[in-house]
């Protein structure tokens, strides 16, 4: 049964490095940002994924076979930012995954992600 809101426990955004995703992105189900600082010194999300082992995936961001140009080139910039947050269930991780998509409009989101959202607080609080 899909729900139909998810309360995210979001980690804080860390400097998207090798060893930040080590220390800090578990090996478990979940959603993530990525960001990097604008021009009024906020934080633009560029993209929102899933997956099935935060760590891993994050760290395939991070692999110069990065097949998404619009990532690498953002990565490239040496100021990107990540932030994640669990969550257990396929169905559960797509909605959360829509939903983010819907709020944040990324520019390196090639592709939507499929399915119908779900209500989820975007950050902590």
């Amino acid at each position: 049964m899909l729900t139909s809101s998810l309360k995210l426990d979001w980690s804080l955004y860390r400097p998207l490095t090798s060893g930040n995703v080590q220390t800090f992105a578990p090996i478990e189900d979940g959603v993530y940002k990525l960001a990097h600082p604008n021009n009024a010194g906020n934080l633009t999300v560029f993209y929102v994924g899933q997956a099935d082992n935060l760590d891993s995936r994050l760290k395939e961001h991070l692999s110069k076979t990065e097949p998404n140009t619009c990532i690498r080139n953002k990565i490239a910039k040496g100021d990107a930012v990540f932030a994640f947050a669990k969550v257990v269930g396929q169905r559960d991780r797509n909605g959360a995954e829509r939903a983010l998509y819907d709020i944040y409009q990324p520019a390196c989101n090639l592709v939507e992600p499929p399915g119908p959202a779900i209500q989820v607080n975007p950050r902590n609080g």
